[in-house]
């Protein structure tokens, strides 16, 4: 039988009704068709609008959204891996800032979603804003997981070389002390001098507020008891002794001698030094370890005493927070230490001779190995790629890139795709500024397959030319 144009006709659109009746009955069985019709609703772009009260928010600035709960194991809201791009900041209204009645960094925004999710009345809006700090970068290179596997890494690899390193460089360490010490203390005896004028006009009304009104007072009521209570007994007994020894003799006759027109003079003077030597110091010897335990006990009391600690520490903070003590203290400091060339040149020709050199040869085969296999986890290798870690501080630093952007998700780490409704759709969203830091979601590499796993979703390398 000979086929004529329109059986051909009807034939073609039989075959091809059928097949798209079974493709609509295979979908229907396999998604539902509120998904299937909410995919091609959200096809289309929605303008949103909502209010930044914190002024960061810039044109171009990227929303992201939550997974949906099948695509991710881990929902914490603060992970970066727990984010996907829905949107931009297409429109910011600044038109307020010179009004007086409005406030001057609270600015309305229109935010393109390519998405629409559905959120609830505790759906949160934030902005995370990155200033760069170090705190935000080590936050980002080391997040806790890793900086926990690094630390026990770091901890079992001094383990096995402590004593090989401390035998290296300690010997260098302590050389370095022993020379410093003297540069230090002259540092500081040339700095005090320049800045006598200043220490003494300190001391001045430091004697005058604190020393005759608080000081005096206090070592008068509490300090001079204390020393009377110890060292009364032993300084009687050594006083006896001296003053047995002394010869009255001795001494006035040289007296009236000094005072005759003789030529000879000064022998109370010498008289006195051979007294000293002689007499004094020898019974002072032979009582030394009662001076000893006197003192001893003295400084026991003296600390253990309430007032005269609550005292002394009332001083203390009035001198640290004292403007111009603080700046004098630390310009002394300063010229001592930190701006000393003899101290710097001190170090420079200990840490520089073959010897210094040898013995850190000798370190650093000990713990270059684990050094560069953490620069290797942090920042990548040549085989594996950039990691996403350190790609986000080189945009963020470098470029000046992923700096502001807005989240929109759930205070309980549900998925955005599953919150309900909201009650009433027309309220104006408001952003909040996210009160921890968060790295920035996306990982934007040159080459989406260098990112590594293990460290990121595969997901969030987006390509960029």
């Amino acid at each position: 039988m000979m086929l004529t144009k329109n059986h051909r006709r009807w034939i073609g659109a039989s075959f091809w009704s059928i097949l798209i009746l079974v493709a609509t009955v295979w979908m229907l069985r396999h998604r539902s068709m509120a998904t299937i019709l909410k995919e091609s609703i959200t096809l289309r772009p929605v303008e949103i609008a909502m209010i930044d009260p914190t002024g960061r928010v810039r044109l171009n600035d990227v929303v992201f959204g939550q997974y949906e709960h099948g695509n991710q194991q881990a929902h914490d809201q603060r992970s970066p891996h727990d984010w996907r791009e829905i949107g931009f900041v297409s429109r910011v209204d600044r038109s307020g800032e010179g009004d007086p009645n409005k406030s001057p960094v609270s600015h309305e925004i229109v935010v393109t979603l390519f998405e629409r999710p559905h959120w609830d009345s505790q759906a949160q809006f934030r902005v995370h804003h990155s200033s760069g700090s170090i705190d935000e970068i080590m936050a980002t290179l080391l997040p806790p997981d890793r900086r926990e596997a690094l630390q026990e890494r770091l901890s079992e690899a001094m383990d096995a070389h402590l004593a090989e390193v401390t035998d290296a460089v300690l010997p260098l360490v302590l050389q370095s002390l022993q020379e410093s010490v003297p540069v230090i203390e002259q540092g500081i005896v040339e700095s005090v001098e320049r800045h006598r004028d200043e220490l003494e006009s300190l001391a001045a009304r430091y004697r005058a507020d604190l020393v005759q009104d608080q000081l005096v007072p206090l070592v008068r009521a509490e300090v001079i008891p204390i020393v009377r209570r110890h060292g009364q007994v032993p300084a009687e007994e050594i006083g006896r002794e001296i003053w047995n020894k002394a010869s009255l003799w001795r001494f006035g006759w040289r007296a009236i001698y000094d005072k005759s027109p003789l030529p000879e003079r000064e022998l109370v003077q010498e008289e006195w030094r051979r007294f000293v030597d002689q007499e004094v110091v020898p019974t002072v010897e032979d009582h030394l370890d009662e001076i000893a335990t006197a003192v001893e006990l003295i400084m026991r009391d003296i600390l253990a005493n309430e007032r005269v600690r609550d005292e002394m520490m009332e001083l203390a903070g009035v001198i640290a927070n004292d403007e111009e003590a603080r700046e004098l203290f630390r310009v002394i400091l300063s010229e001592a230490v930190i701006d000393n060339a003899a101290l710097r040149q001190v170090w420079t020709n200990v840490w520089s001779t073959p010897e210094a050199k040898h013995r850190l040869q000798i370190a650093g085969k000990r713990i270059e190995p684990i050094l560069r296999q953490i620069g290797d986890e942090i920042m990548g290798t040549r085989e594996g790629g950039i990691e996403p870690g350190f790609a986000r501080v080189l945009r963020n630093q470098i470029l000046g890139k992923d700096r502001t952007w807005i989240t929109i998700g759930s205070d309980d780490g549900a998925s955005s795709d599953r919150m309900k409704a909201p009650a009433n759709e027309s309220k104006i969203p408001r952003l909040t500024r996210a009160d921890t830091f968060m790295p920035y979601p996306v990982v934007h590499l040159a080459n989406p397959k260098s990112a590594n796993p293990k460290s990121a979703n595969p997901e969030s390398a987006n390509p960029e030319s």
